[in-house]
């Protein structure tokens, strides 16, 4: 069989199809084949294992609007995840009349790899317009835990709100700051709004020293560590996803094992836990809408933000309208969209109602305040 992708979307039509003669969905990896020209067989070669790539990555994109981020990034991303690429077979191997080279492979990419290499991830905050993180990690002597995940997640490209910030905050000692590290959604989505987050990561680590047979002819002390952490929606104080870990580390010192093993539990619980909650969350709801937090300047009277709510929830894409508050000319909205907020900007920007006109006046992150003229 010879595929030829020309877009992501004929990839996943072209997958669909495939994959009731090749396509083998076993530990995240399909079978397919592609095809390349170059000027060298080397050339060629690399061609057909991008191709090979973008079938892949068709299959984990869902939305229209991650299609079509993928596109306005997709040399950059191929290029970086053509390491997905796991193993291939040369099906045919051709040197043109014109002396290019002509290379068609039987391939295994890895699904996996693909989001390990950050394709899907990265094309996936676009479409959410790069939603800022805050991490605020409740933690005796140290900040390890905290530490190990905004590693993490630099790794993955997230948008993260200054450490220094929530160092800051955390010395504050507020009950606000303790009740978002006790789990408090509300207290969470506070903090986040008000330092630029669309999402906060809040937990709390509890360290201790074990024993052990084994470490106590050698001198060494285990330290233990366990966290429980919550992703909170900051424009709703939605918990998005809630998970715990536990680790353990060695070392002469206690306080420096400890401090290791709150290290090691941070990074255990992204890596096993709480990234993938995110992700599949980011995925719905962008699938399902992305809650954007609209304000309305100048809206004159009740009767009138009831008509507004009716009007912004005809637009295209838009899944839901619910009123948060109205008072003093303002009306405070929270749209379910699917899209971000500058496709919806774009949507109601320079549209008319009842005589006036919707002029989009900010946005940032989730946040959209538009001014009827």
């Amino acid at each position: 069989m010879n595929v030829k992708i020309v877009s992501p979307l004929a990839a996943i039509i072209l997958i669909l199809f495939a994959s009731l003669t090749y396509a083998q969905q076993s530990s995240g990896d399909i079978t397919v084949e592609s095809e390349g020209f170059g000027a060298s067989k080397k050339d060629a070669l690399l061609k057909a294992k991008r191709e090979a790539v973008e079938i892949g990555i068709g299959t984990i994109l869902i939305s229209q609007t991650e299609i079509k981020n993928y596109e306005l990034q997709k040399d950059v991303i191929l290029t970086k995840t053509v390491g997905a690429v796991k193993h291939y077979d040369i099906l045919a191997d051709e040197k043109k009349p014109d002396s290019t080279h002509y290379v068609r492979i039987r391939a295994g990419v890895s699904l996996a790899g693909i989001k390990e290499d950050l394709a899907a991830l990265k094309i996936l905050l676009e479409s959410m317009d790069k939603p800022r993180m805050m991490v605020v990690i409740q933690e005796e002597k140290g900040r390890d835990a905290e530490s190990a995940i905004l590693d993490y997640l630099n790794a993955k490209e997230f948008e993260l709100v200054d450490p220094a910030v929530v160092a800051a905050l955390m010395k504050k000692e507020s009950a606000t700051i303790k009740g978002a590290a006790a789990g408090d959604p509300a207290a969470a989505a506070e903090i986040g709004s008000s330092n630029g987050a669309e999402y906060i990561i809040v937990g709390r680590v509890i360290k201790s020293l074990g024993s052990s047979q084994l470490l106590s002819s050698t001198g060494l002390v285990s330290g233990q560590a366990s966290i429980t952490a919550k992703v909170v929606n900051c424009s709703n104080a939605k918990i998005i996803a809630s998970k715990s870990a536990r680790s353990a580390a060695a070392h002469i010192s206690e306080d420096v094992a400890m401090a290791m093993a709150a290290g090691k539990v941070g990074k255990k619980m992204m890596d096993k836990a709480l990234f993938e909650a995110i992700v599949v969350s980011f995925q719905d709801m962008i699938n399902n809408g992305i809650p954007l937090d609209v304000t309305i300047n100048r809206v004159a009277n009740y009767k009138m933000q009831k008509a507004l709510r009716r009007s912004i929830g005809e637009l295209e894409n838009v899944v839901s309208v619910s009123k948060r508050s109205f008072g003093n000319g303002q009306l405070h909205l929270t749209v379910f969209f699917k899209g971000n907020a500058d496709v919806f900007s774009d949507s109601v920007d320079g549209k008319s109602f009842q005589g006036r006109t919707f002029s989009v006046t900010d946005v940032q992150g989730s946040r959209v305040v538009i001014l009827l003229e």
